[in-house]
Parts: structure tokens; sequence; C-alpha cells
């Protein structure tokens, strides 16, 4: 036993790559979803209202997602740099132009760039070549957006904000090749693994004060509870008013 106790004692420590989820291999998605109103509230309104997962969409991203990749365009030849790079600049850069609160969701560099690929990777990575594909993705997307629940200050209105910039960048990036039929599988792929990941993200918490966009929720909240109050207030004097003059 002494010789048990003067043993320095060993601490099994995890690195978060290997703590991550195989979420295709989670089984079918059992867990609450929101209702149709409270995601499309959330949605982009550039976005199709009812977005379409296809093959031809699906290939149609890659492709040009590779062109940014490699900077293969005229308009990221001229700048000499990793497409990546050029990417990640324009991204992050109009990100927090358009919503300051992101820079409290993605602190750091290093973060930013891992969500980045990650997002990326997720979109890329997805498959619609038969029904049951399609259904996978809706699948996987719904254990993602259950997954973010976890993570604090994500704001509903953020996912919106993310990924309509993700699409504007790809389309300013690529330049003369940003056609009407490119943008069209952008915004279908990315609002279809969106609104599916919203589904469960959602579930009992939506709040009514807040939009899609960024809004000043608790000035808002502040200013509709002290009017329902001074209603409340008045129809109660009122009340008491009336009934003291028919006691006359």
């Amino acid at each position: 036993m002494g010789n048990a106790a003067g043993k320095r004692e060993k601490v099994l420590r995890l690195r978060q790559e290997e703590c991550d989820i195989d979420i295709d291999a989670l089984g079918h998605f059992s867990f609450g979803i929101a209702p149709d109103h409270e995601v499309q509230h959330y949605m982009p309104p550039q976005f199709p209202i009812i977005p379409r997962l296809t093959k031809d969409r699906v290939q149609t991203c890659m492709r040009t997602w590779e062109l940014v990749q490699s900077a293969s365009t005229e308009k990221m030849k001229q700048y000499g740099k990793p497409g990546i790079v050029l990417f990640y600049d324009e991204f992050f850069y109009r990100l927090f132009e358009r919503d300051t609160t992101m820079a409290l969701v993605f602190p750091n560099t290093k973060q930013r760039g891992e969500v980045l690929i990650k997002a990326l990777t997720f979109i890329l990575g997805v498959r619609a070549d038969a029904p049951a594909d399609v259904e996978n993705v809706k699948n996987s997307c719904r254990f993602l957006g259950h997954r973010h629940r976890t993570f604090m200050k994500v704001r509903p209105h953020h996912f919106a904000t993310y990924a309509m910039t993700l699409v504007e960048v790809v389309m300013y990036w690529l330049g003369d090749m940003a056609s009407h039929d490119v943008g069209q599988a952008w915004s279908n792929t990315t609002g279809f693994i969106l609104r599916y990941l919203l589904e469960p993200y959602l579930f009992s918490r939506t709040d009514p004060y807040e939009l899609y966009q960024n809004t000043t929720i608790a000035a808002v909240r502040e200013i509709t509870e002290s009017t329902a109050q001074g209603l409340a207030s008045a129809m109660d004097k009122s009340g008491r008013a009336s009934r003291s003059s028919e006691h006359k």
C-alpha cells in the first residue's frame, strides 16, 4: 500500500479531435425539432424559401470551390496568395462588419479558421445522388444543429449571417464565373443544410423578440414589457374607478 500511495496518479486527457463524433454513425435523429415557421424566421431572406438539394448543385459547389481554393479566378490571380487565405480574410472582414457580436463567438484566429474549414468541408461533403442520400443529409444536419445547442455564445441569427456571408464571398471571388446557376447551387445547398440544422437548434428556445438580423433584444423587451405593464395598470385603475362609481 505504501508503494501504491507513493506513485503519481496518471490522468487521462482527451484531445478535442479524439472526442469528435461521427454524426453519420449516430442513427436516426430522435430529439425535438422546431416548427417550420420558427425555422423560416431565421433563414436568410436572400436564400430560397424551400431550398432543394440536388446532385447537380452539389457538383457545381464542388467545382467552383476548387476554383476559389486554388485561386484560379481572374480576380484572385492578381493577389498572388493562396485561395483559402484570400477567402478567409474577405469572409471574416465582411462577417465582423455585418455583425460585431461574431467576435464573441470567434475570439481567436485559430478557432475562426478551424470552424470555417469544418463548415466548408461539411457543405462540400454532402451527397444527393438518391433520395436516401438527401434524407441522410437531413439527419446529419439535425445532429449537428443539436450539438450547437451547447455553444452558449451562439445566437439563432448568427447562423443566417454566417451562411449568407459565406455564399456572398464565394460569389465575390468567382468574379465573372459567378453565374445565376452557380448562385442557385450555393444558396440552395447551403440553405438546405442551414434549414435542417436550425430545426433542432431552435427547439423550445425561440426568443419572440429576436430576428434573424442583429437586434437590441434587451431594449426591445424592456420597451414592450413596460408598455404592456402600463396598459395593464391603466385598465386596473379604470376597473376600480368603475366599481367605485357603482357603489355610490
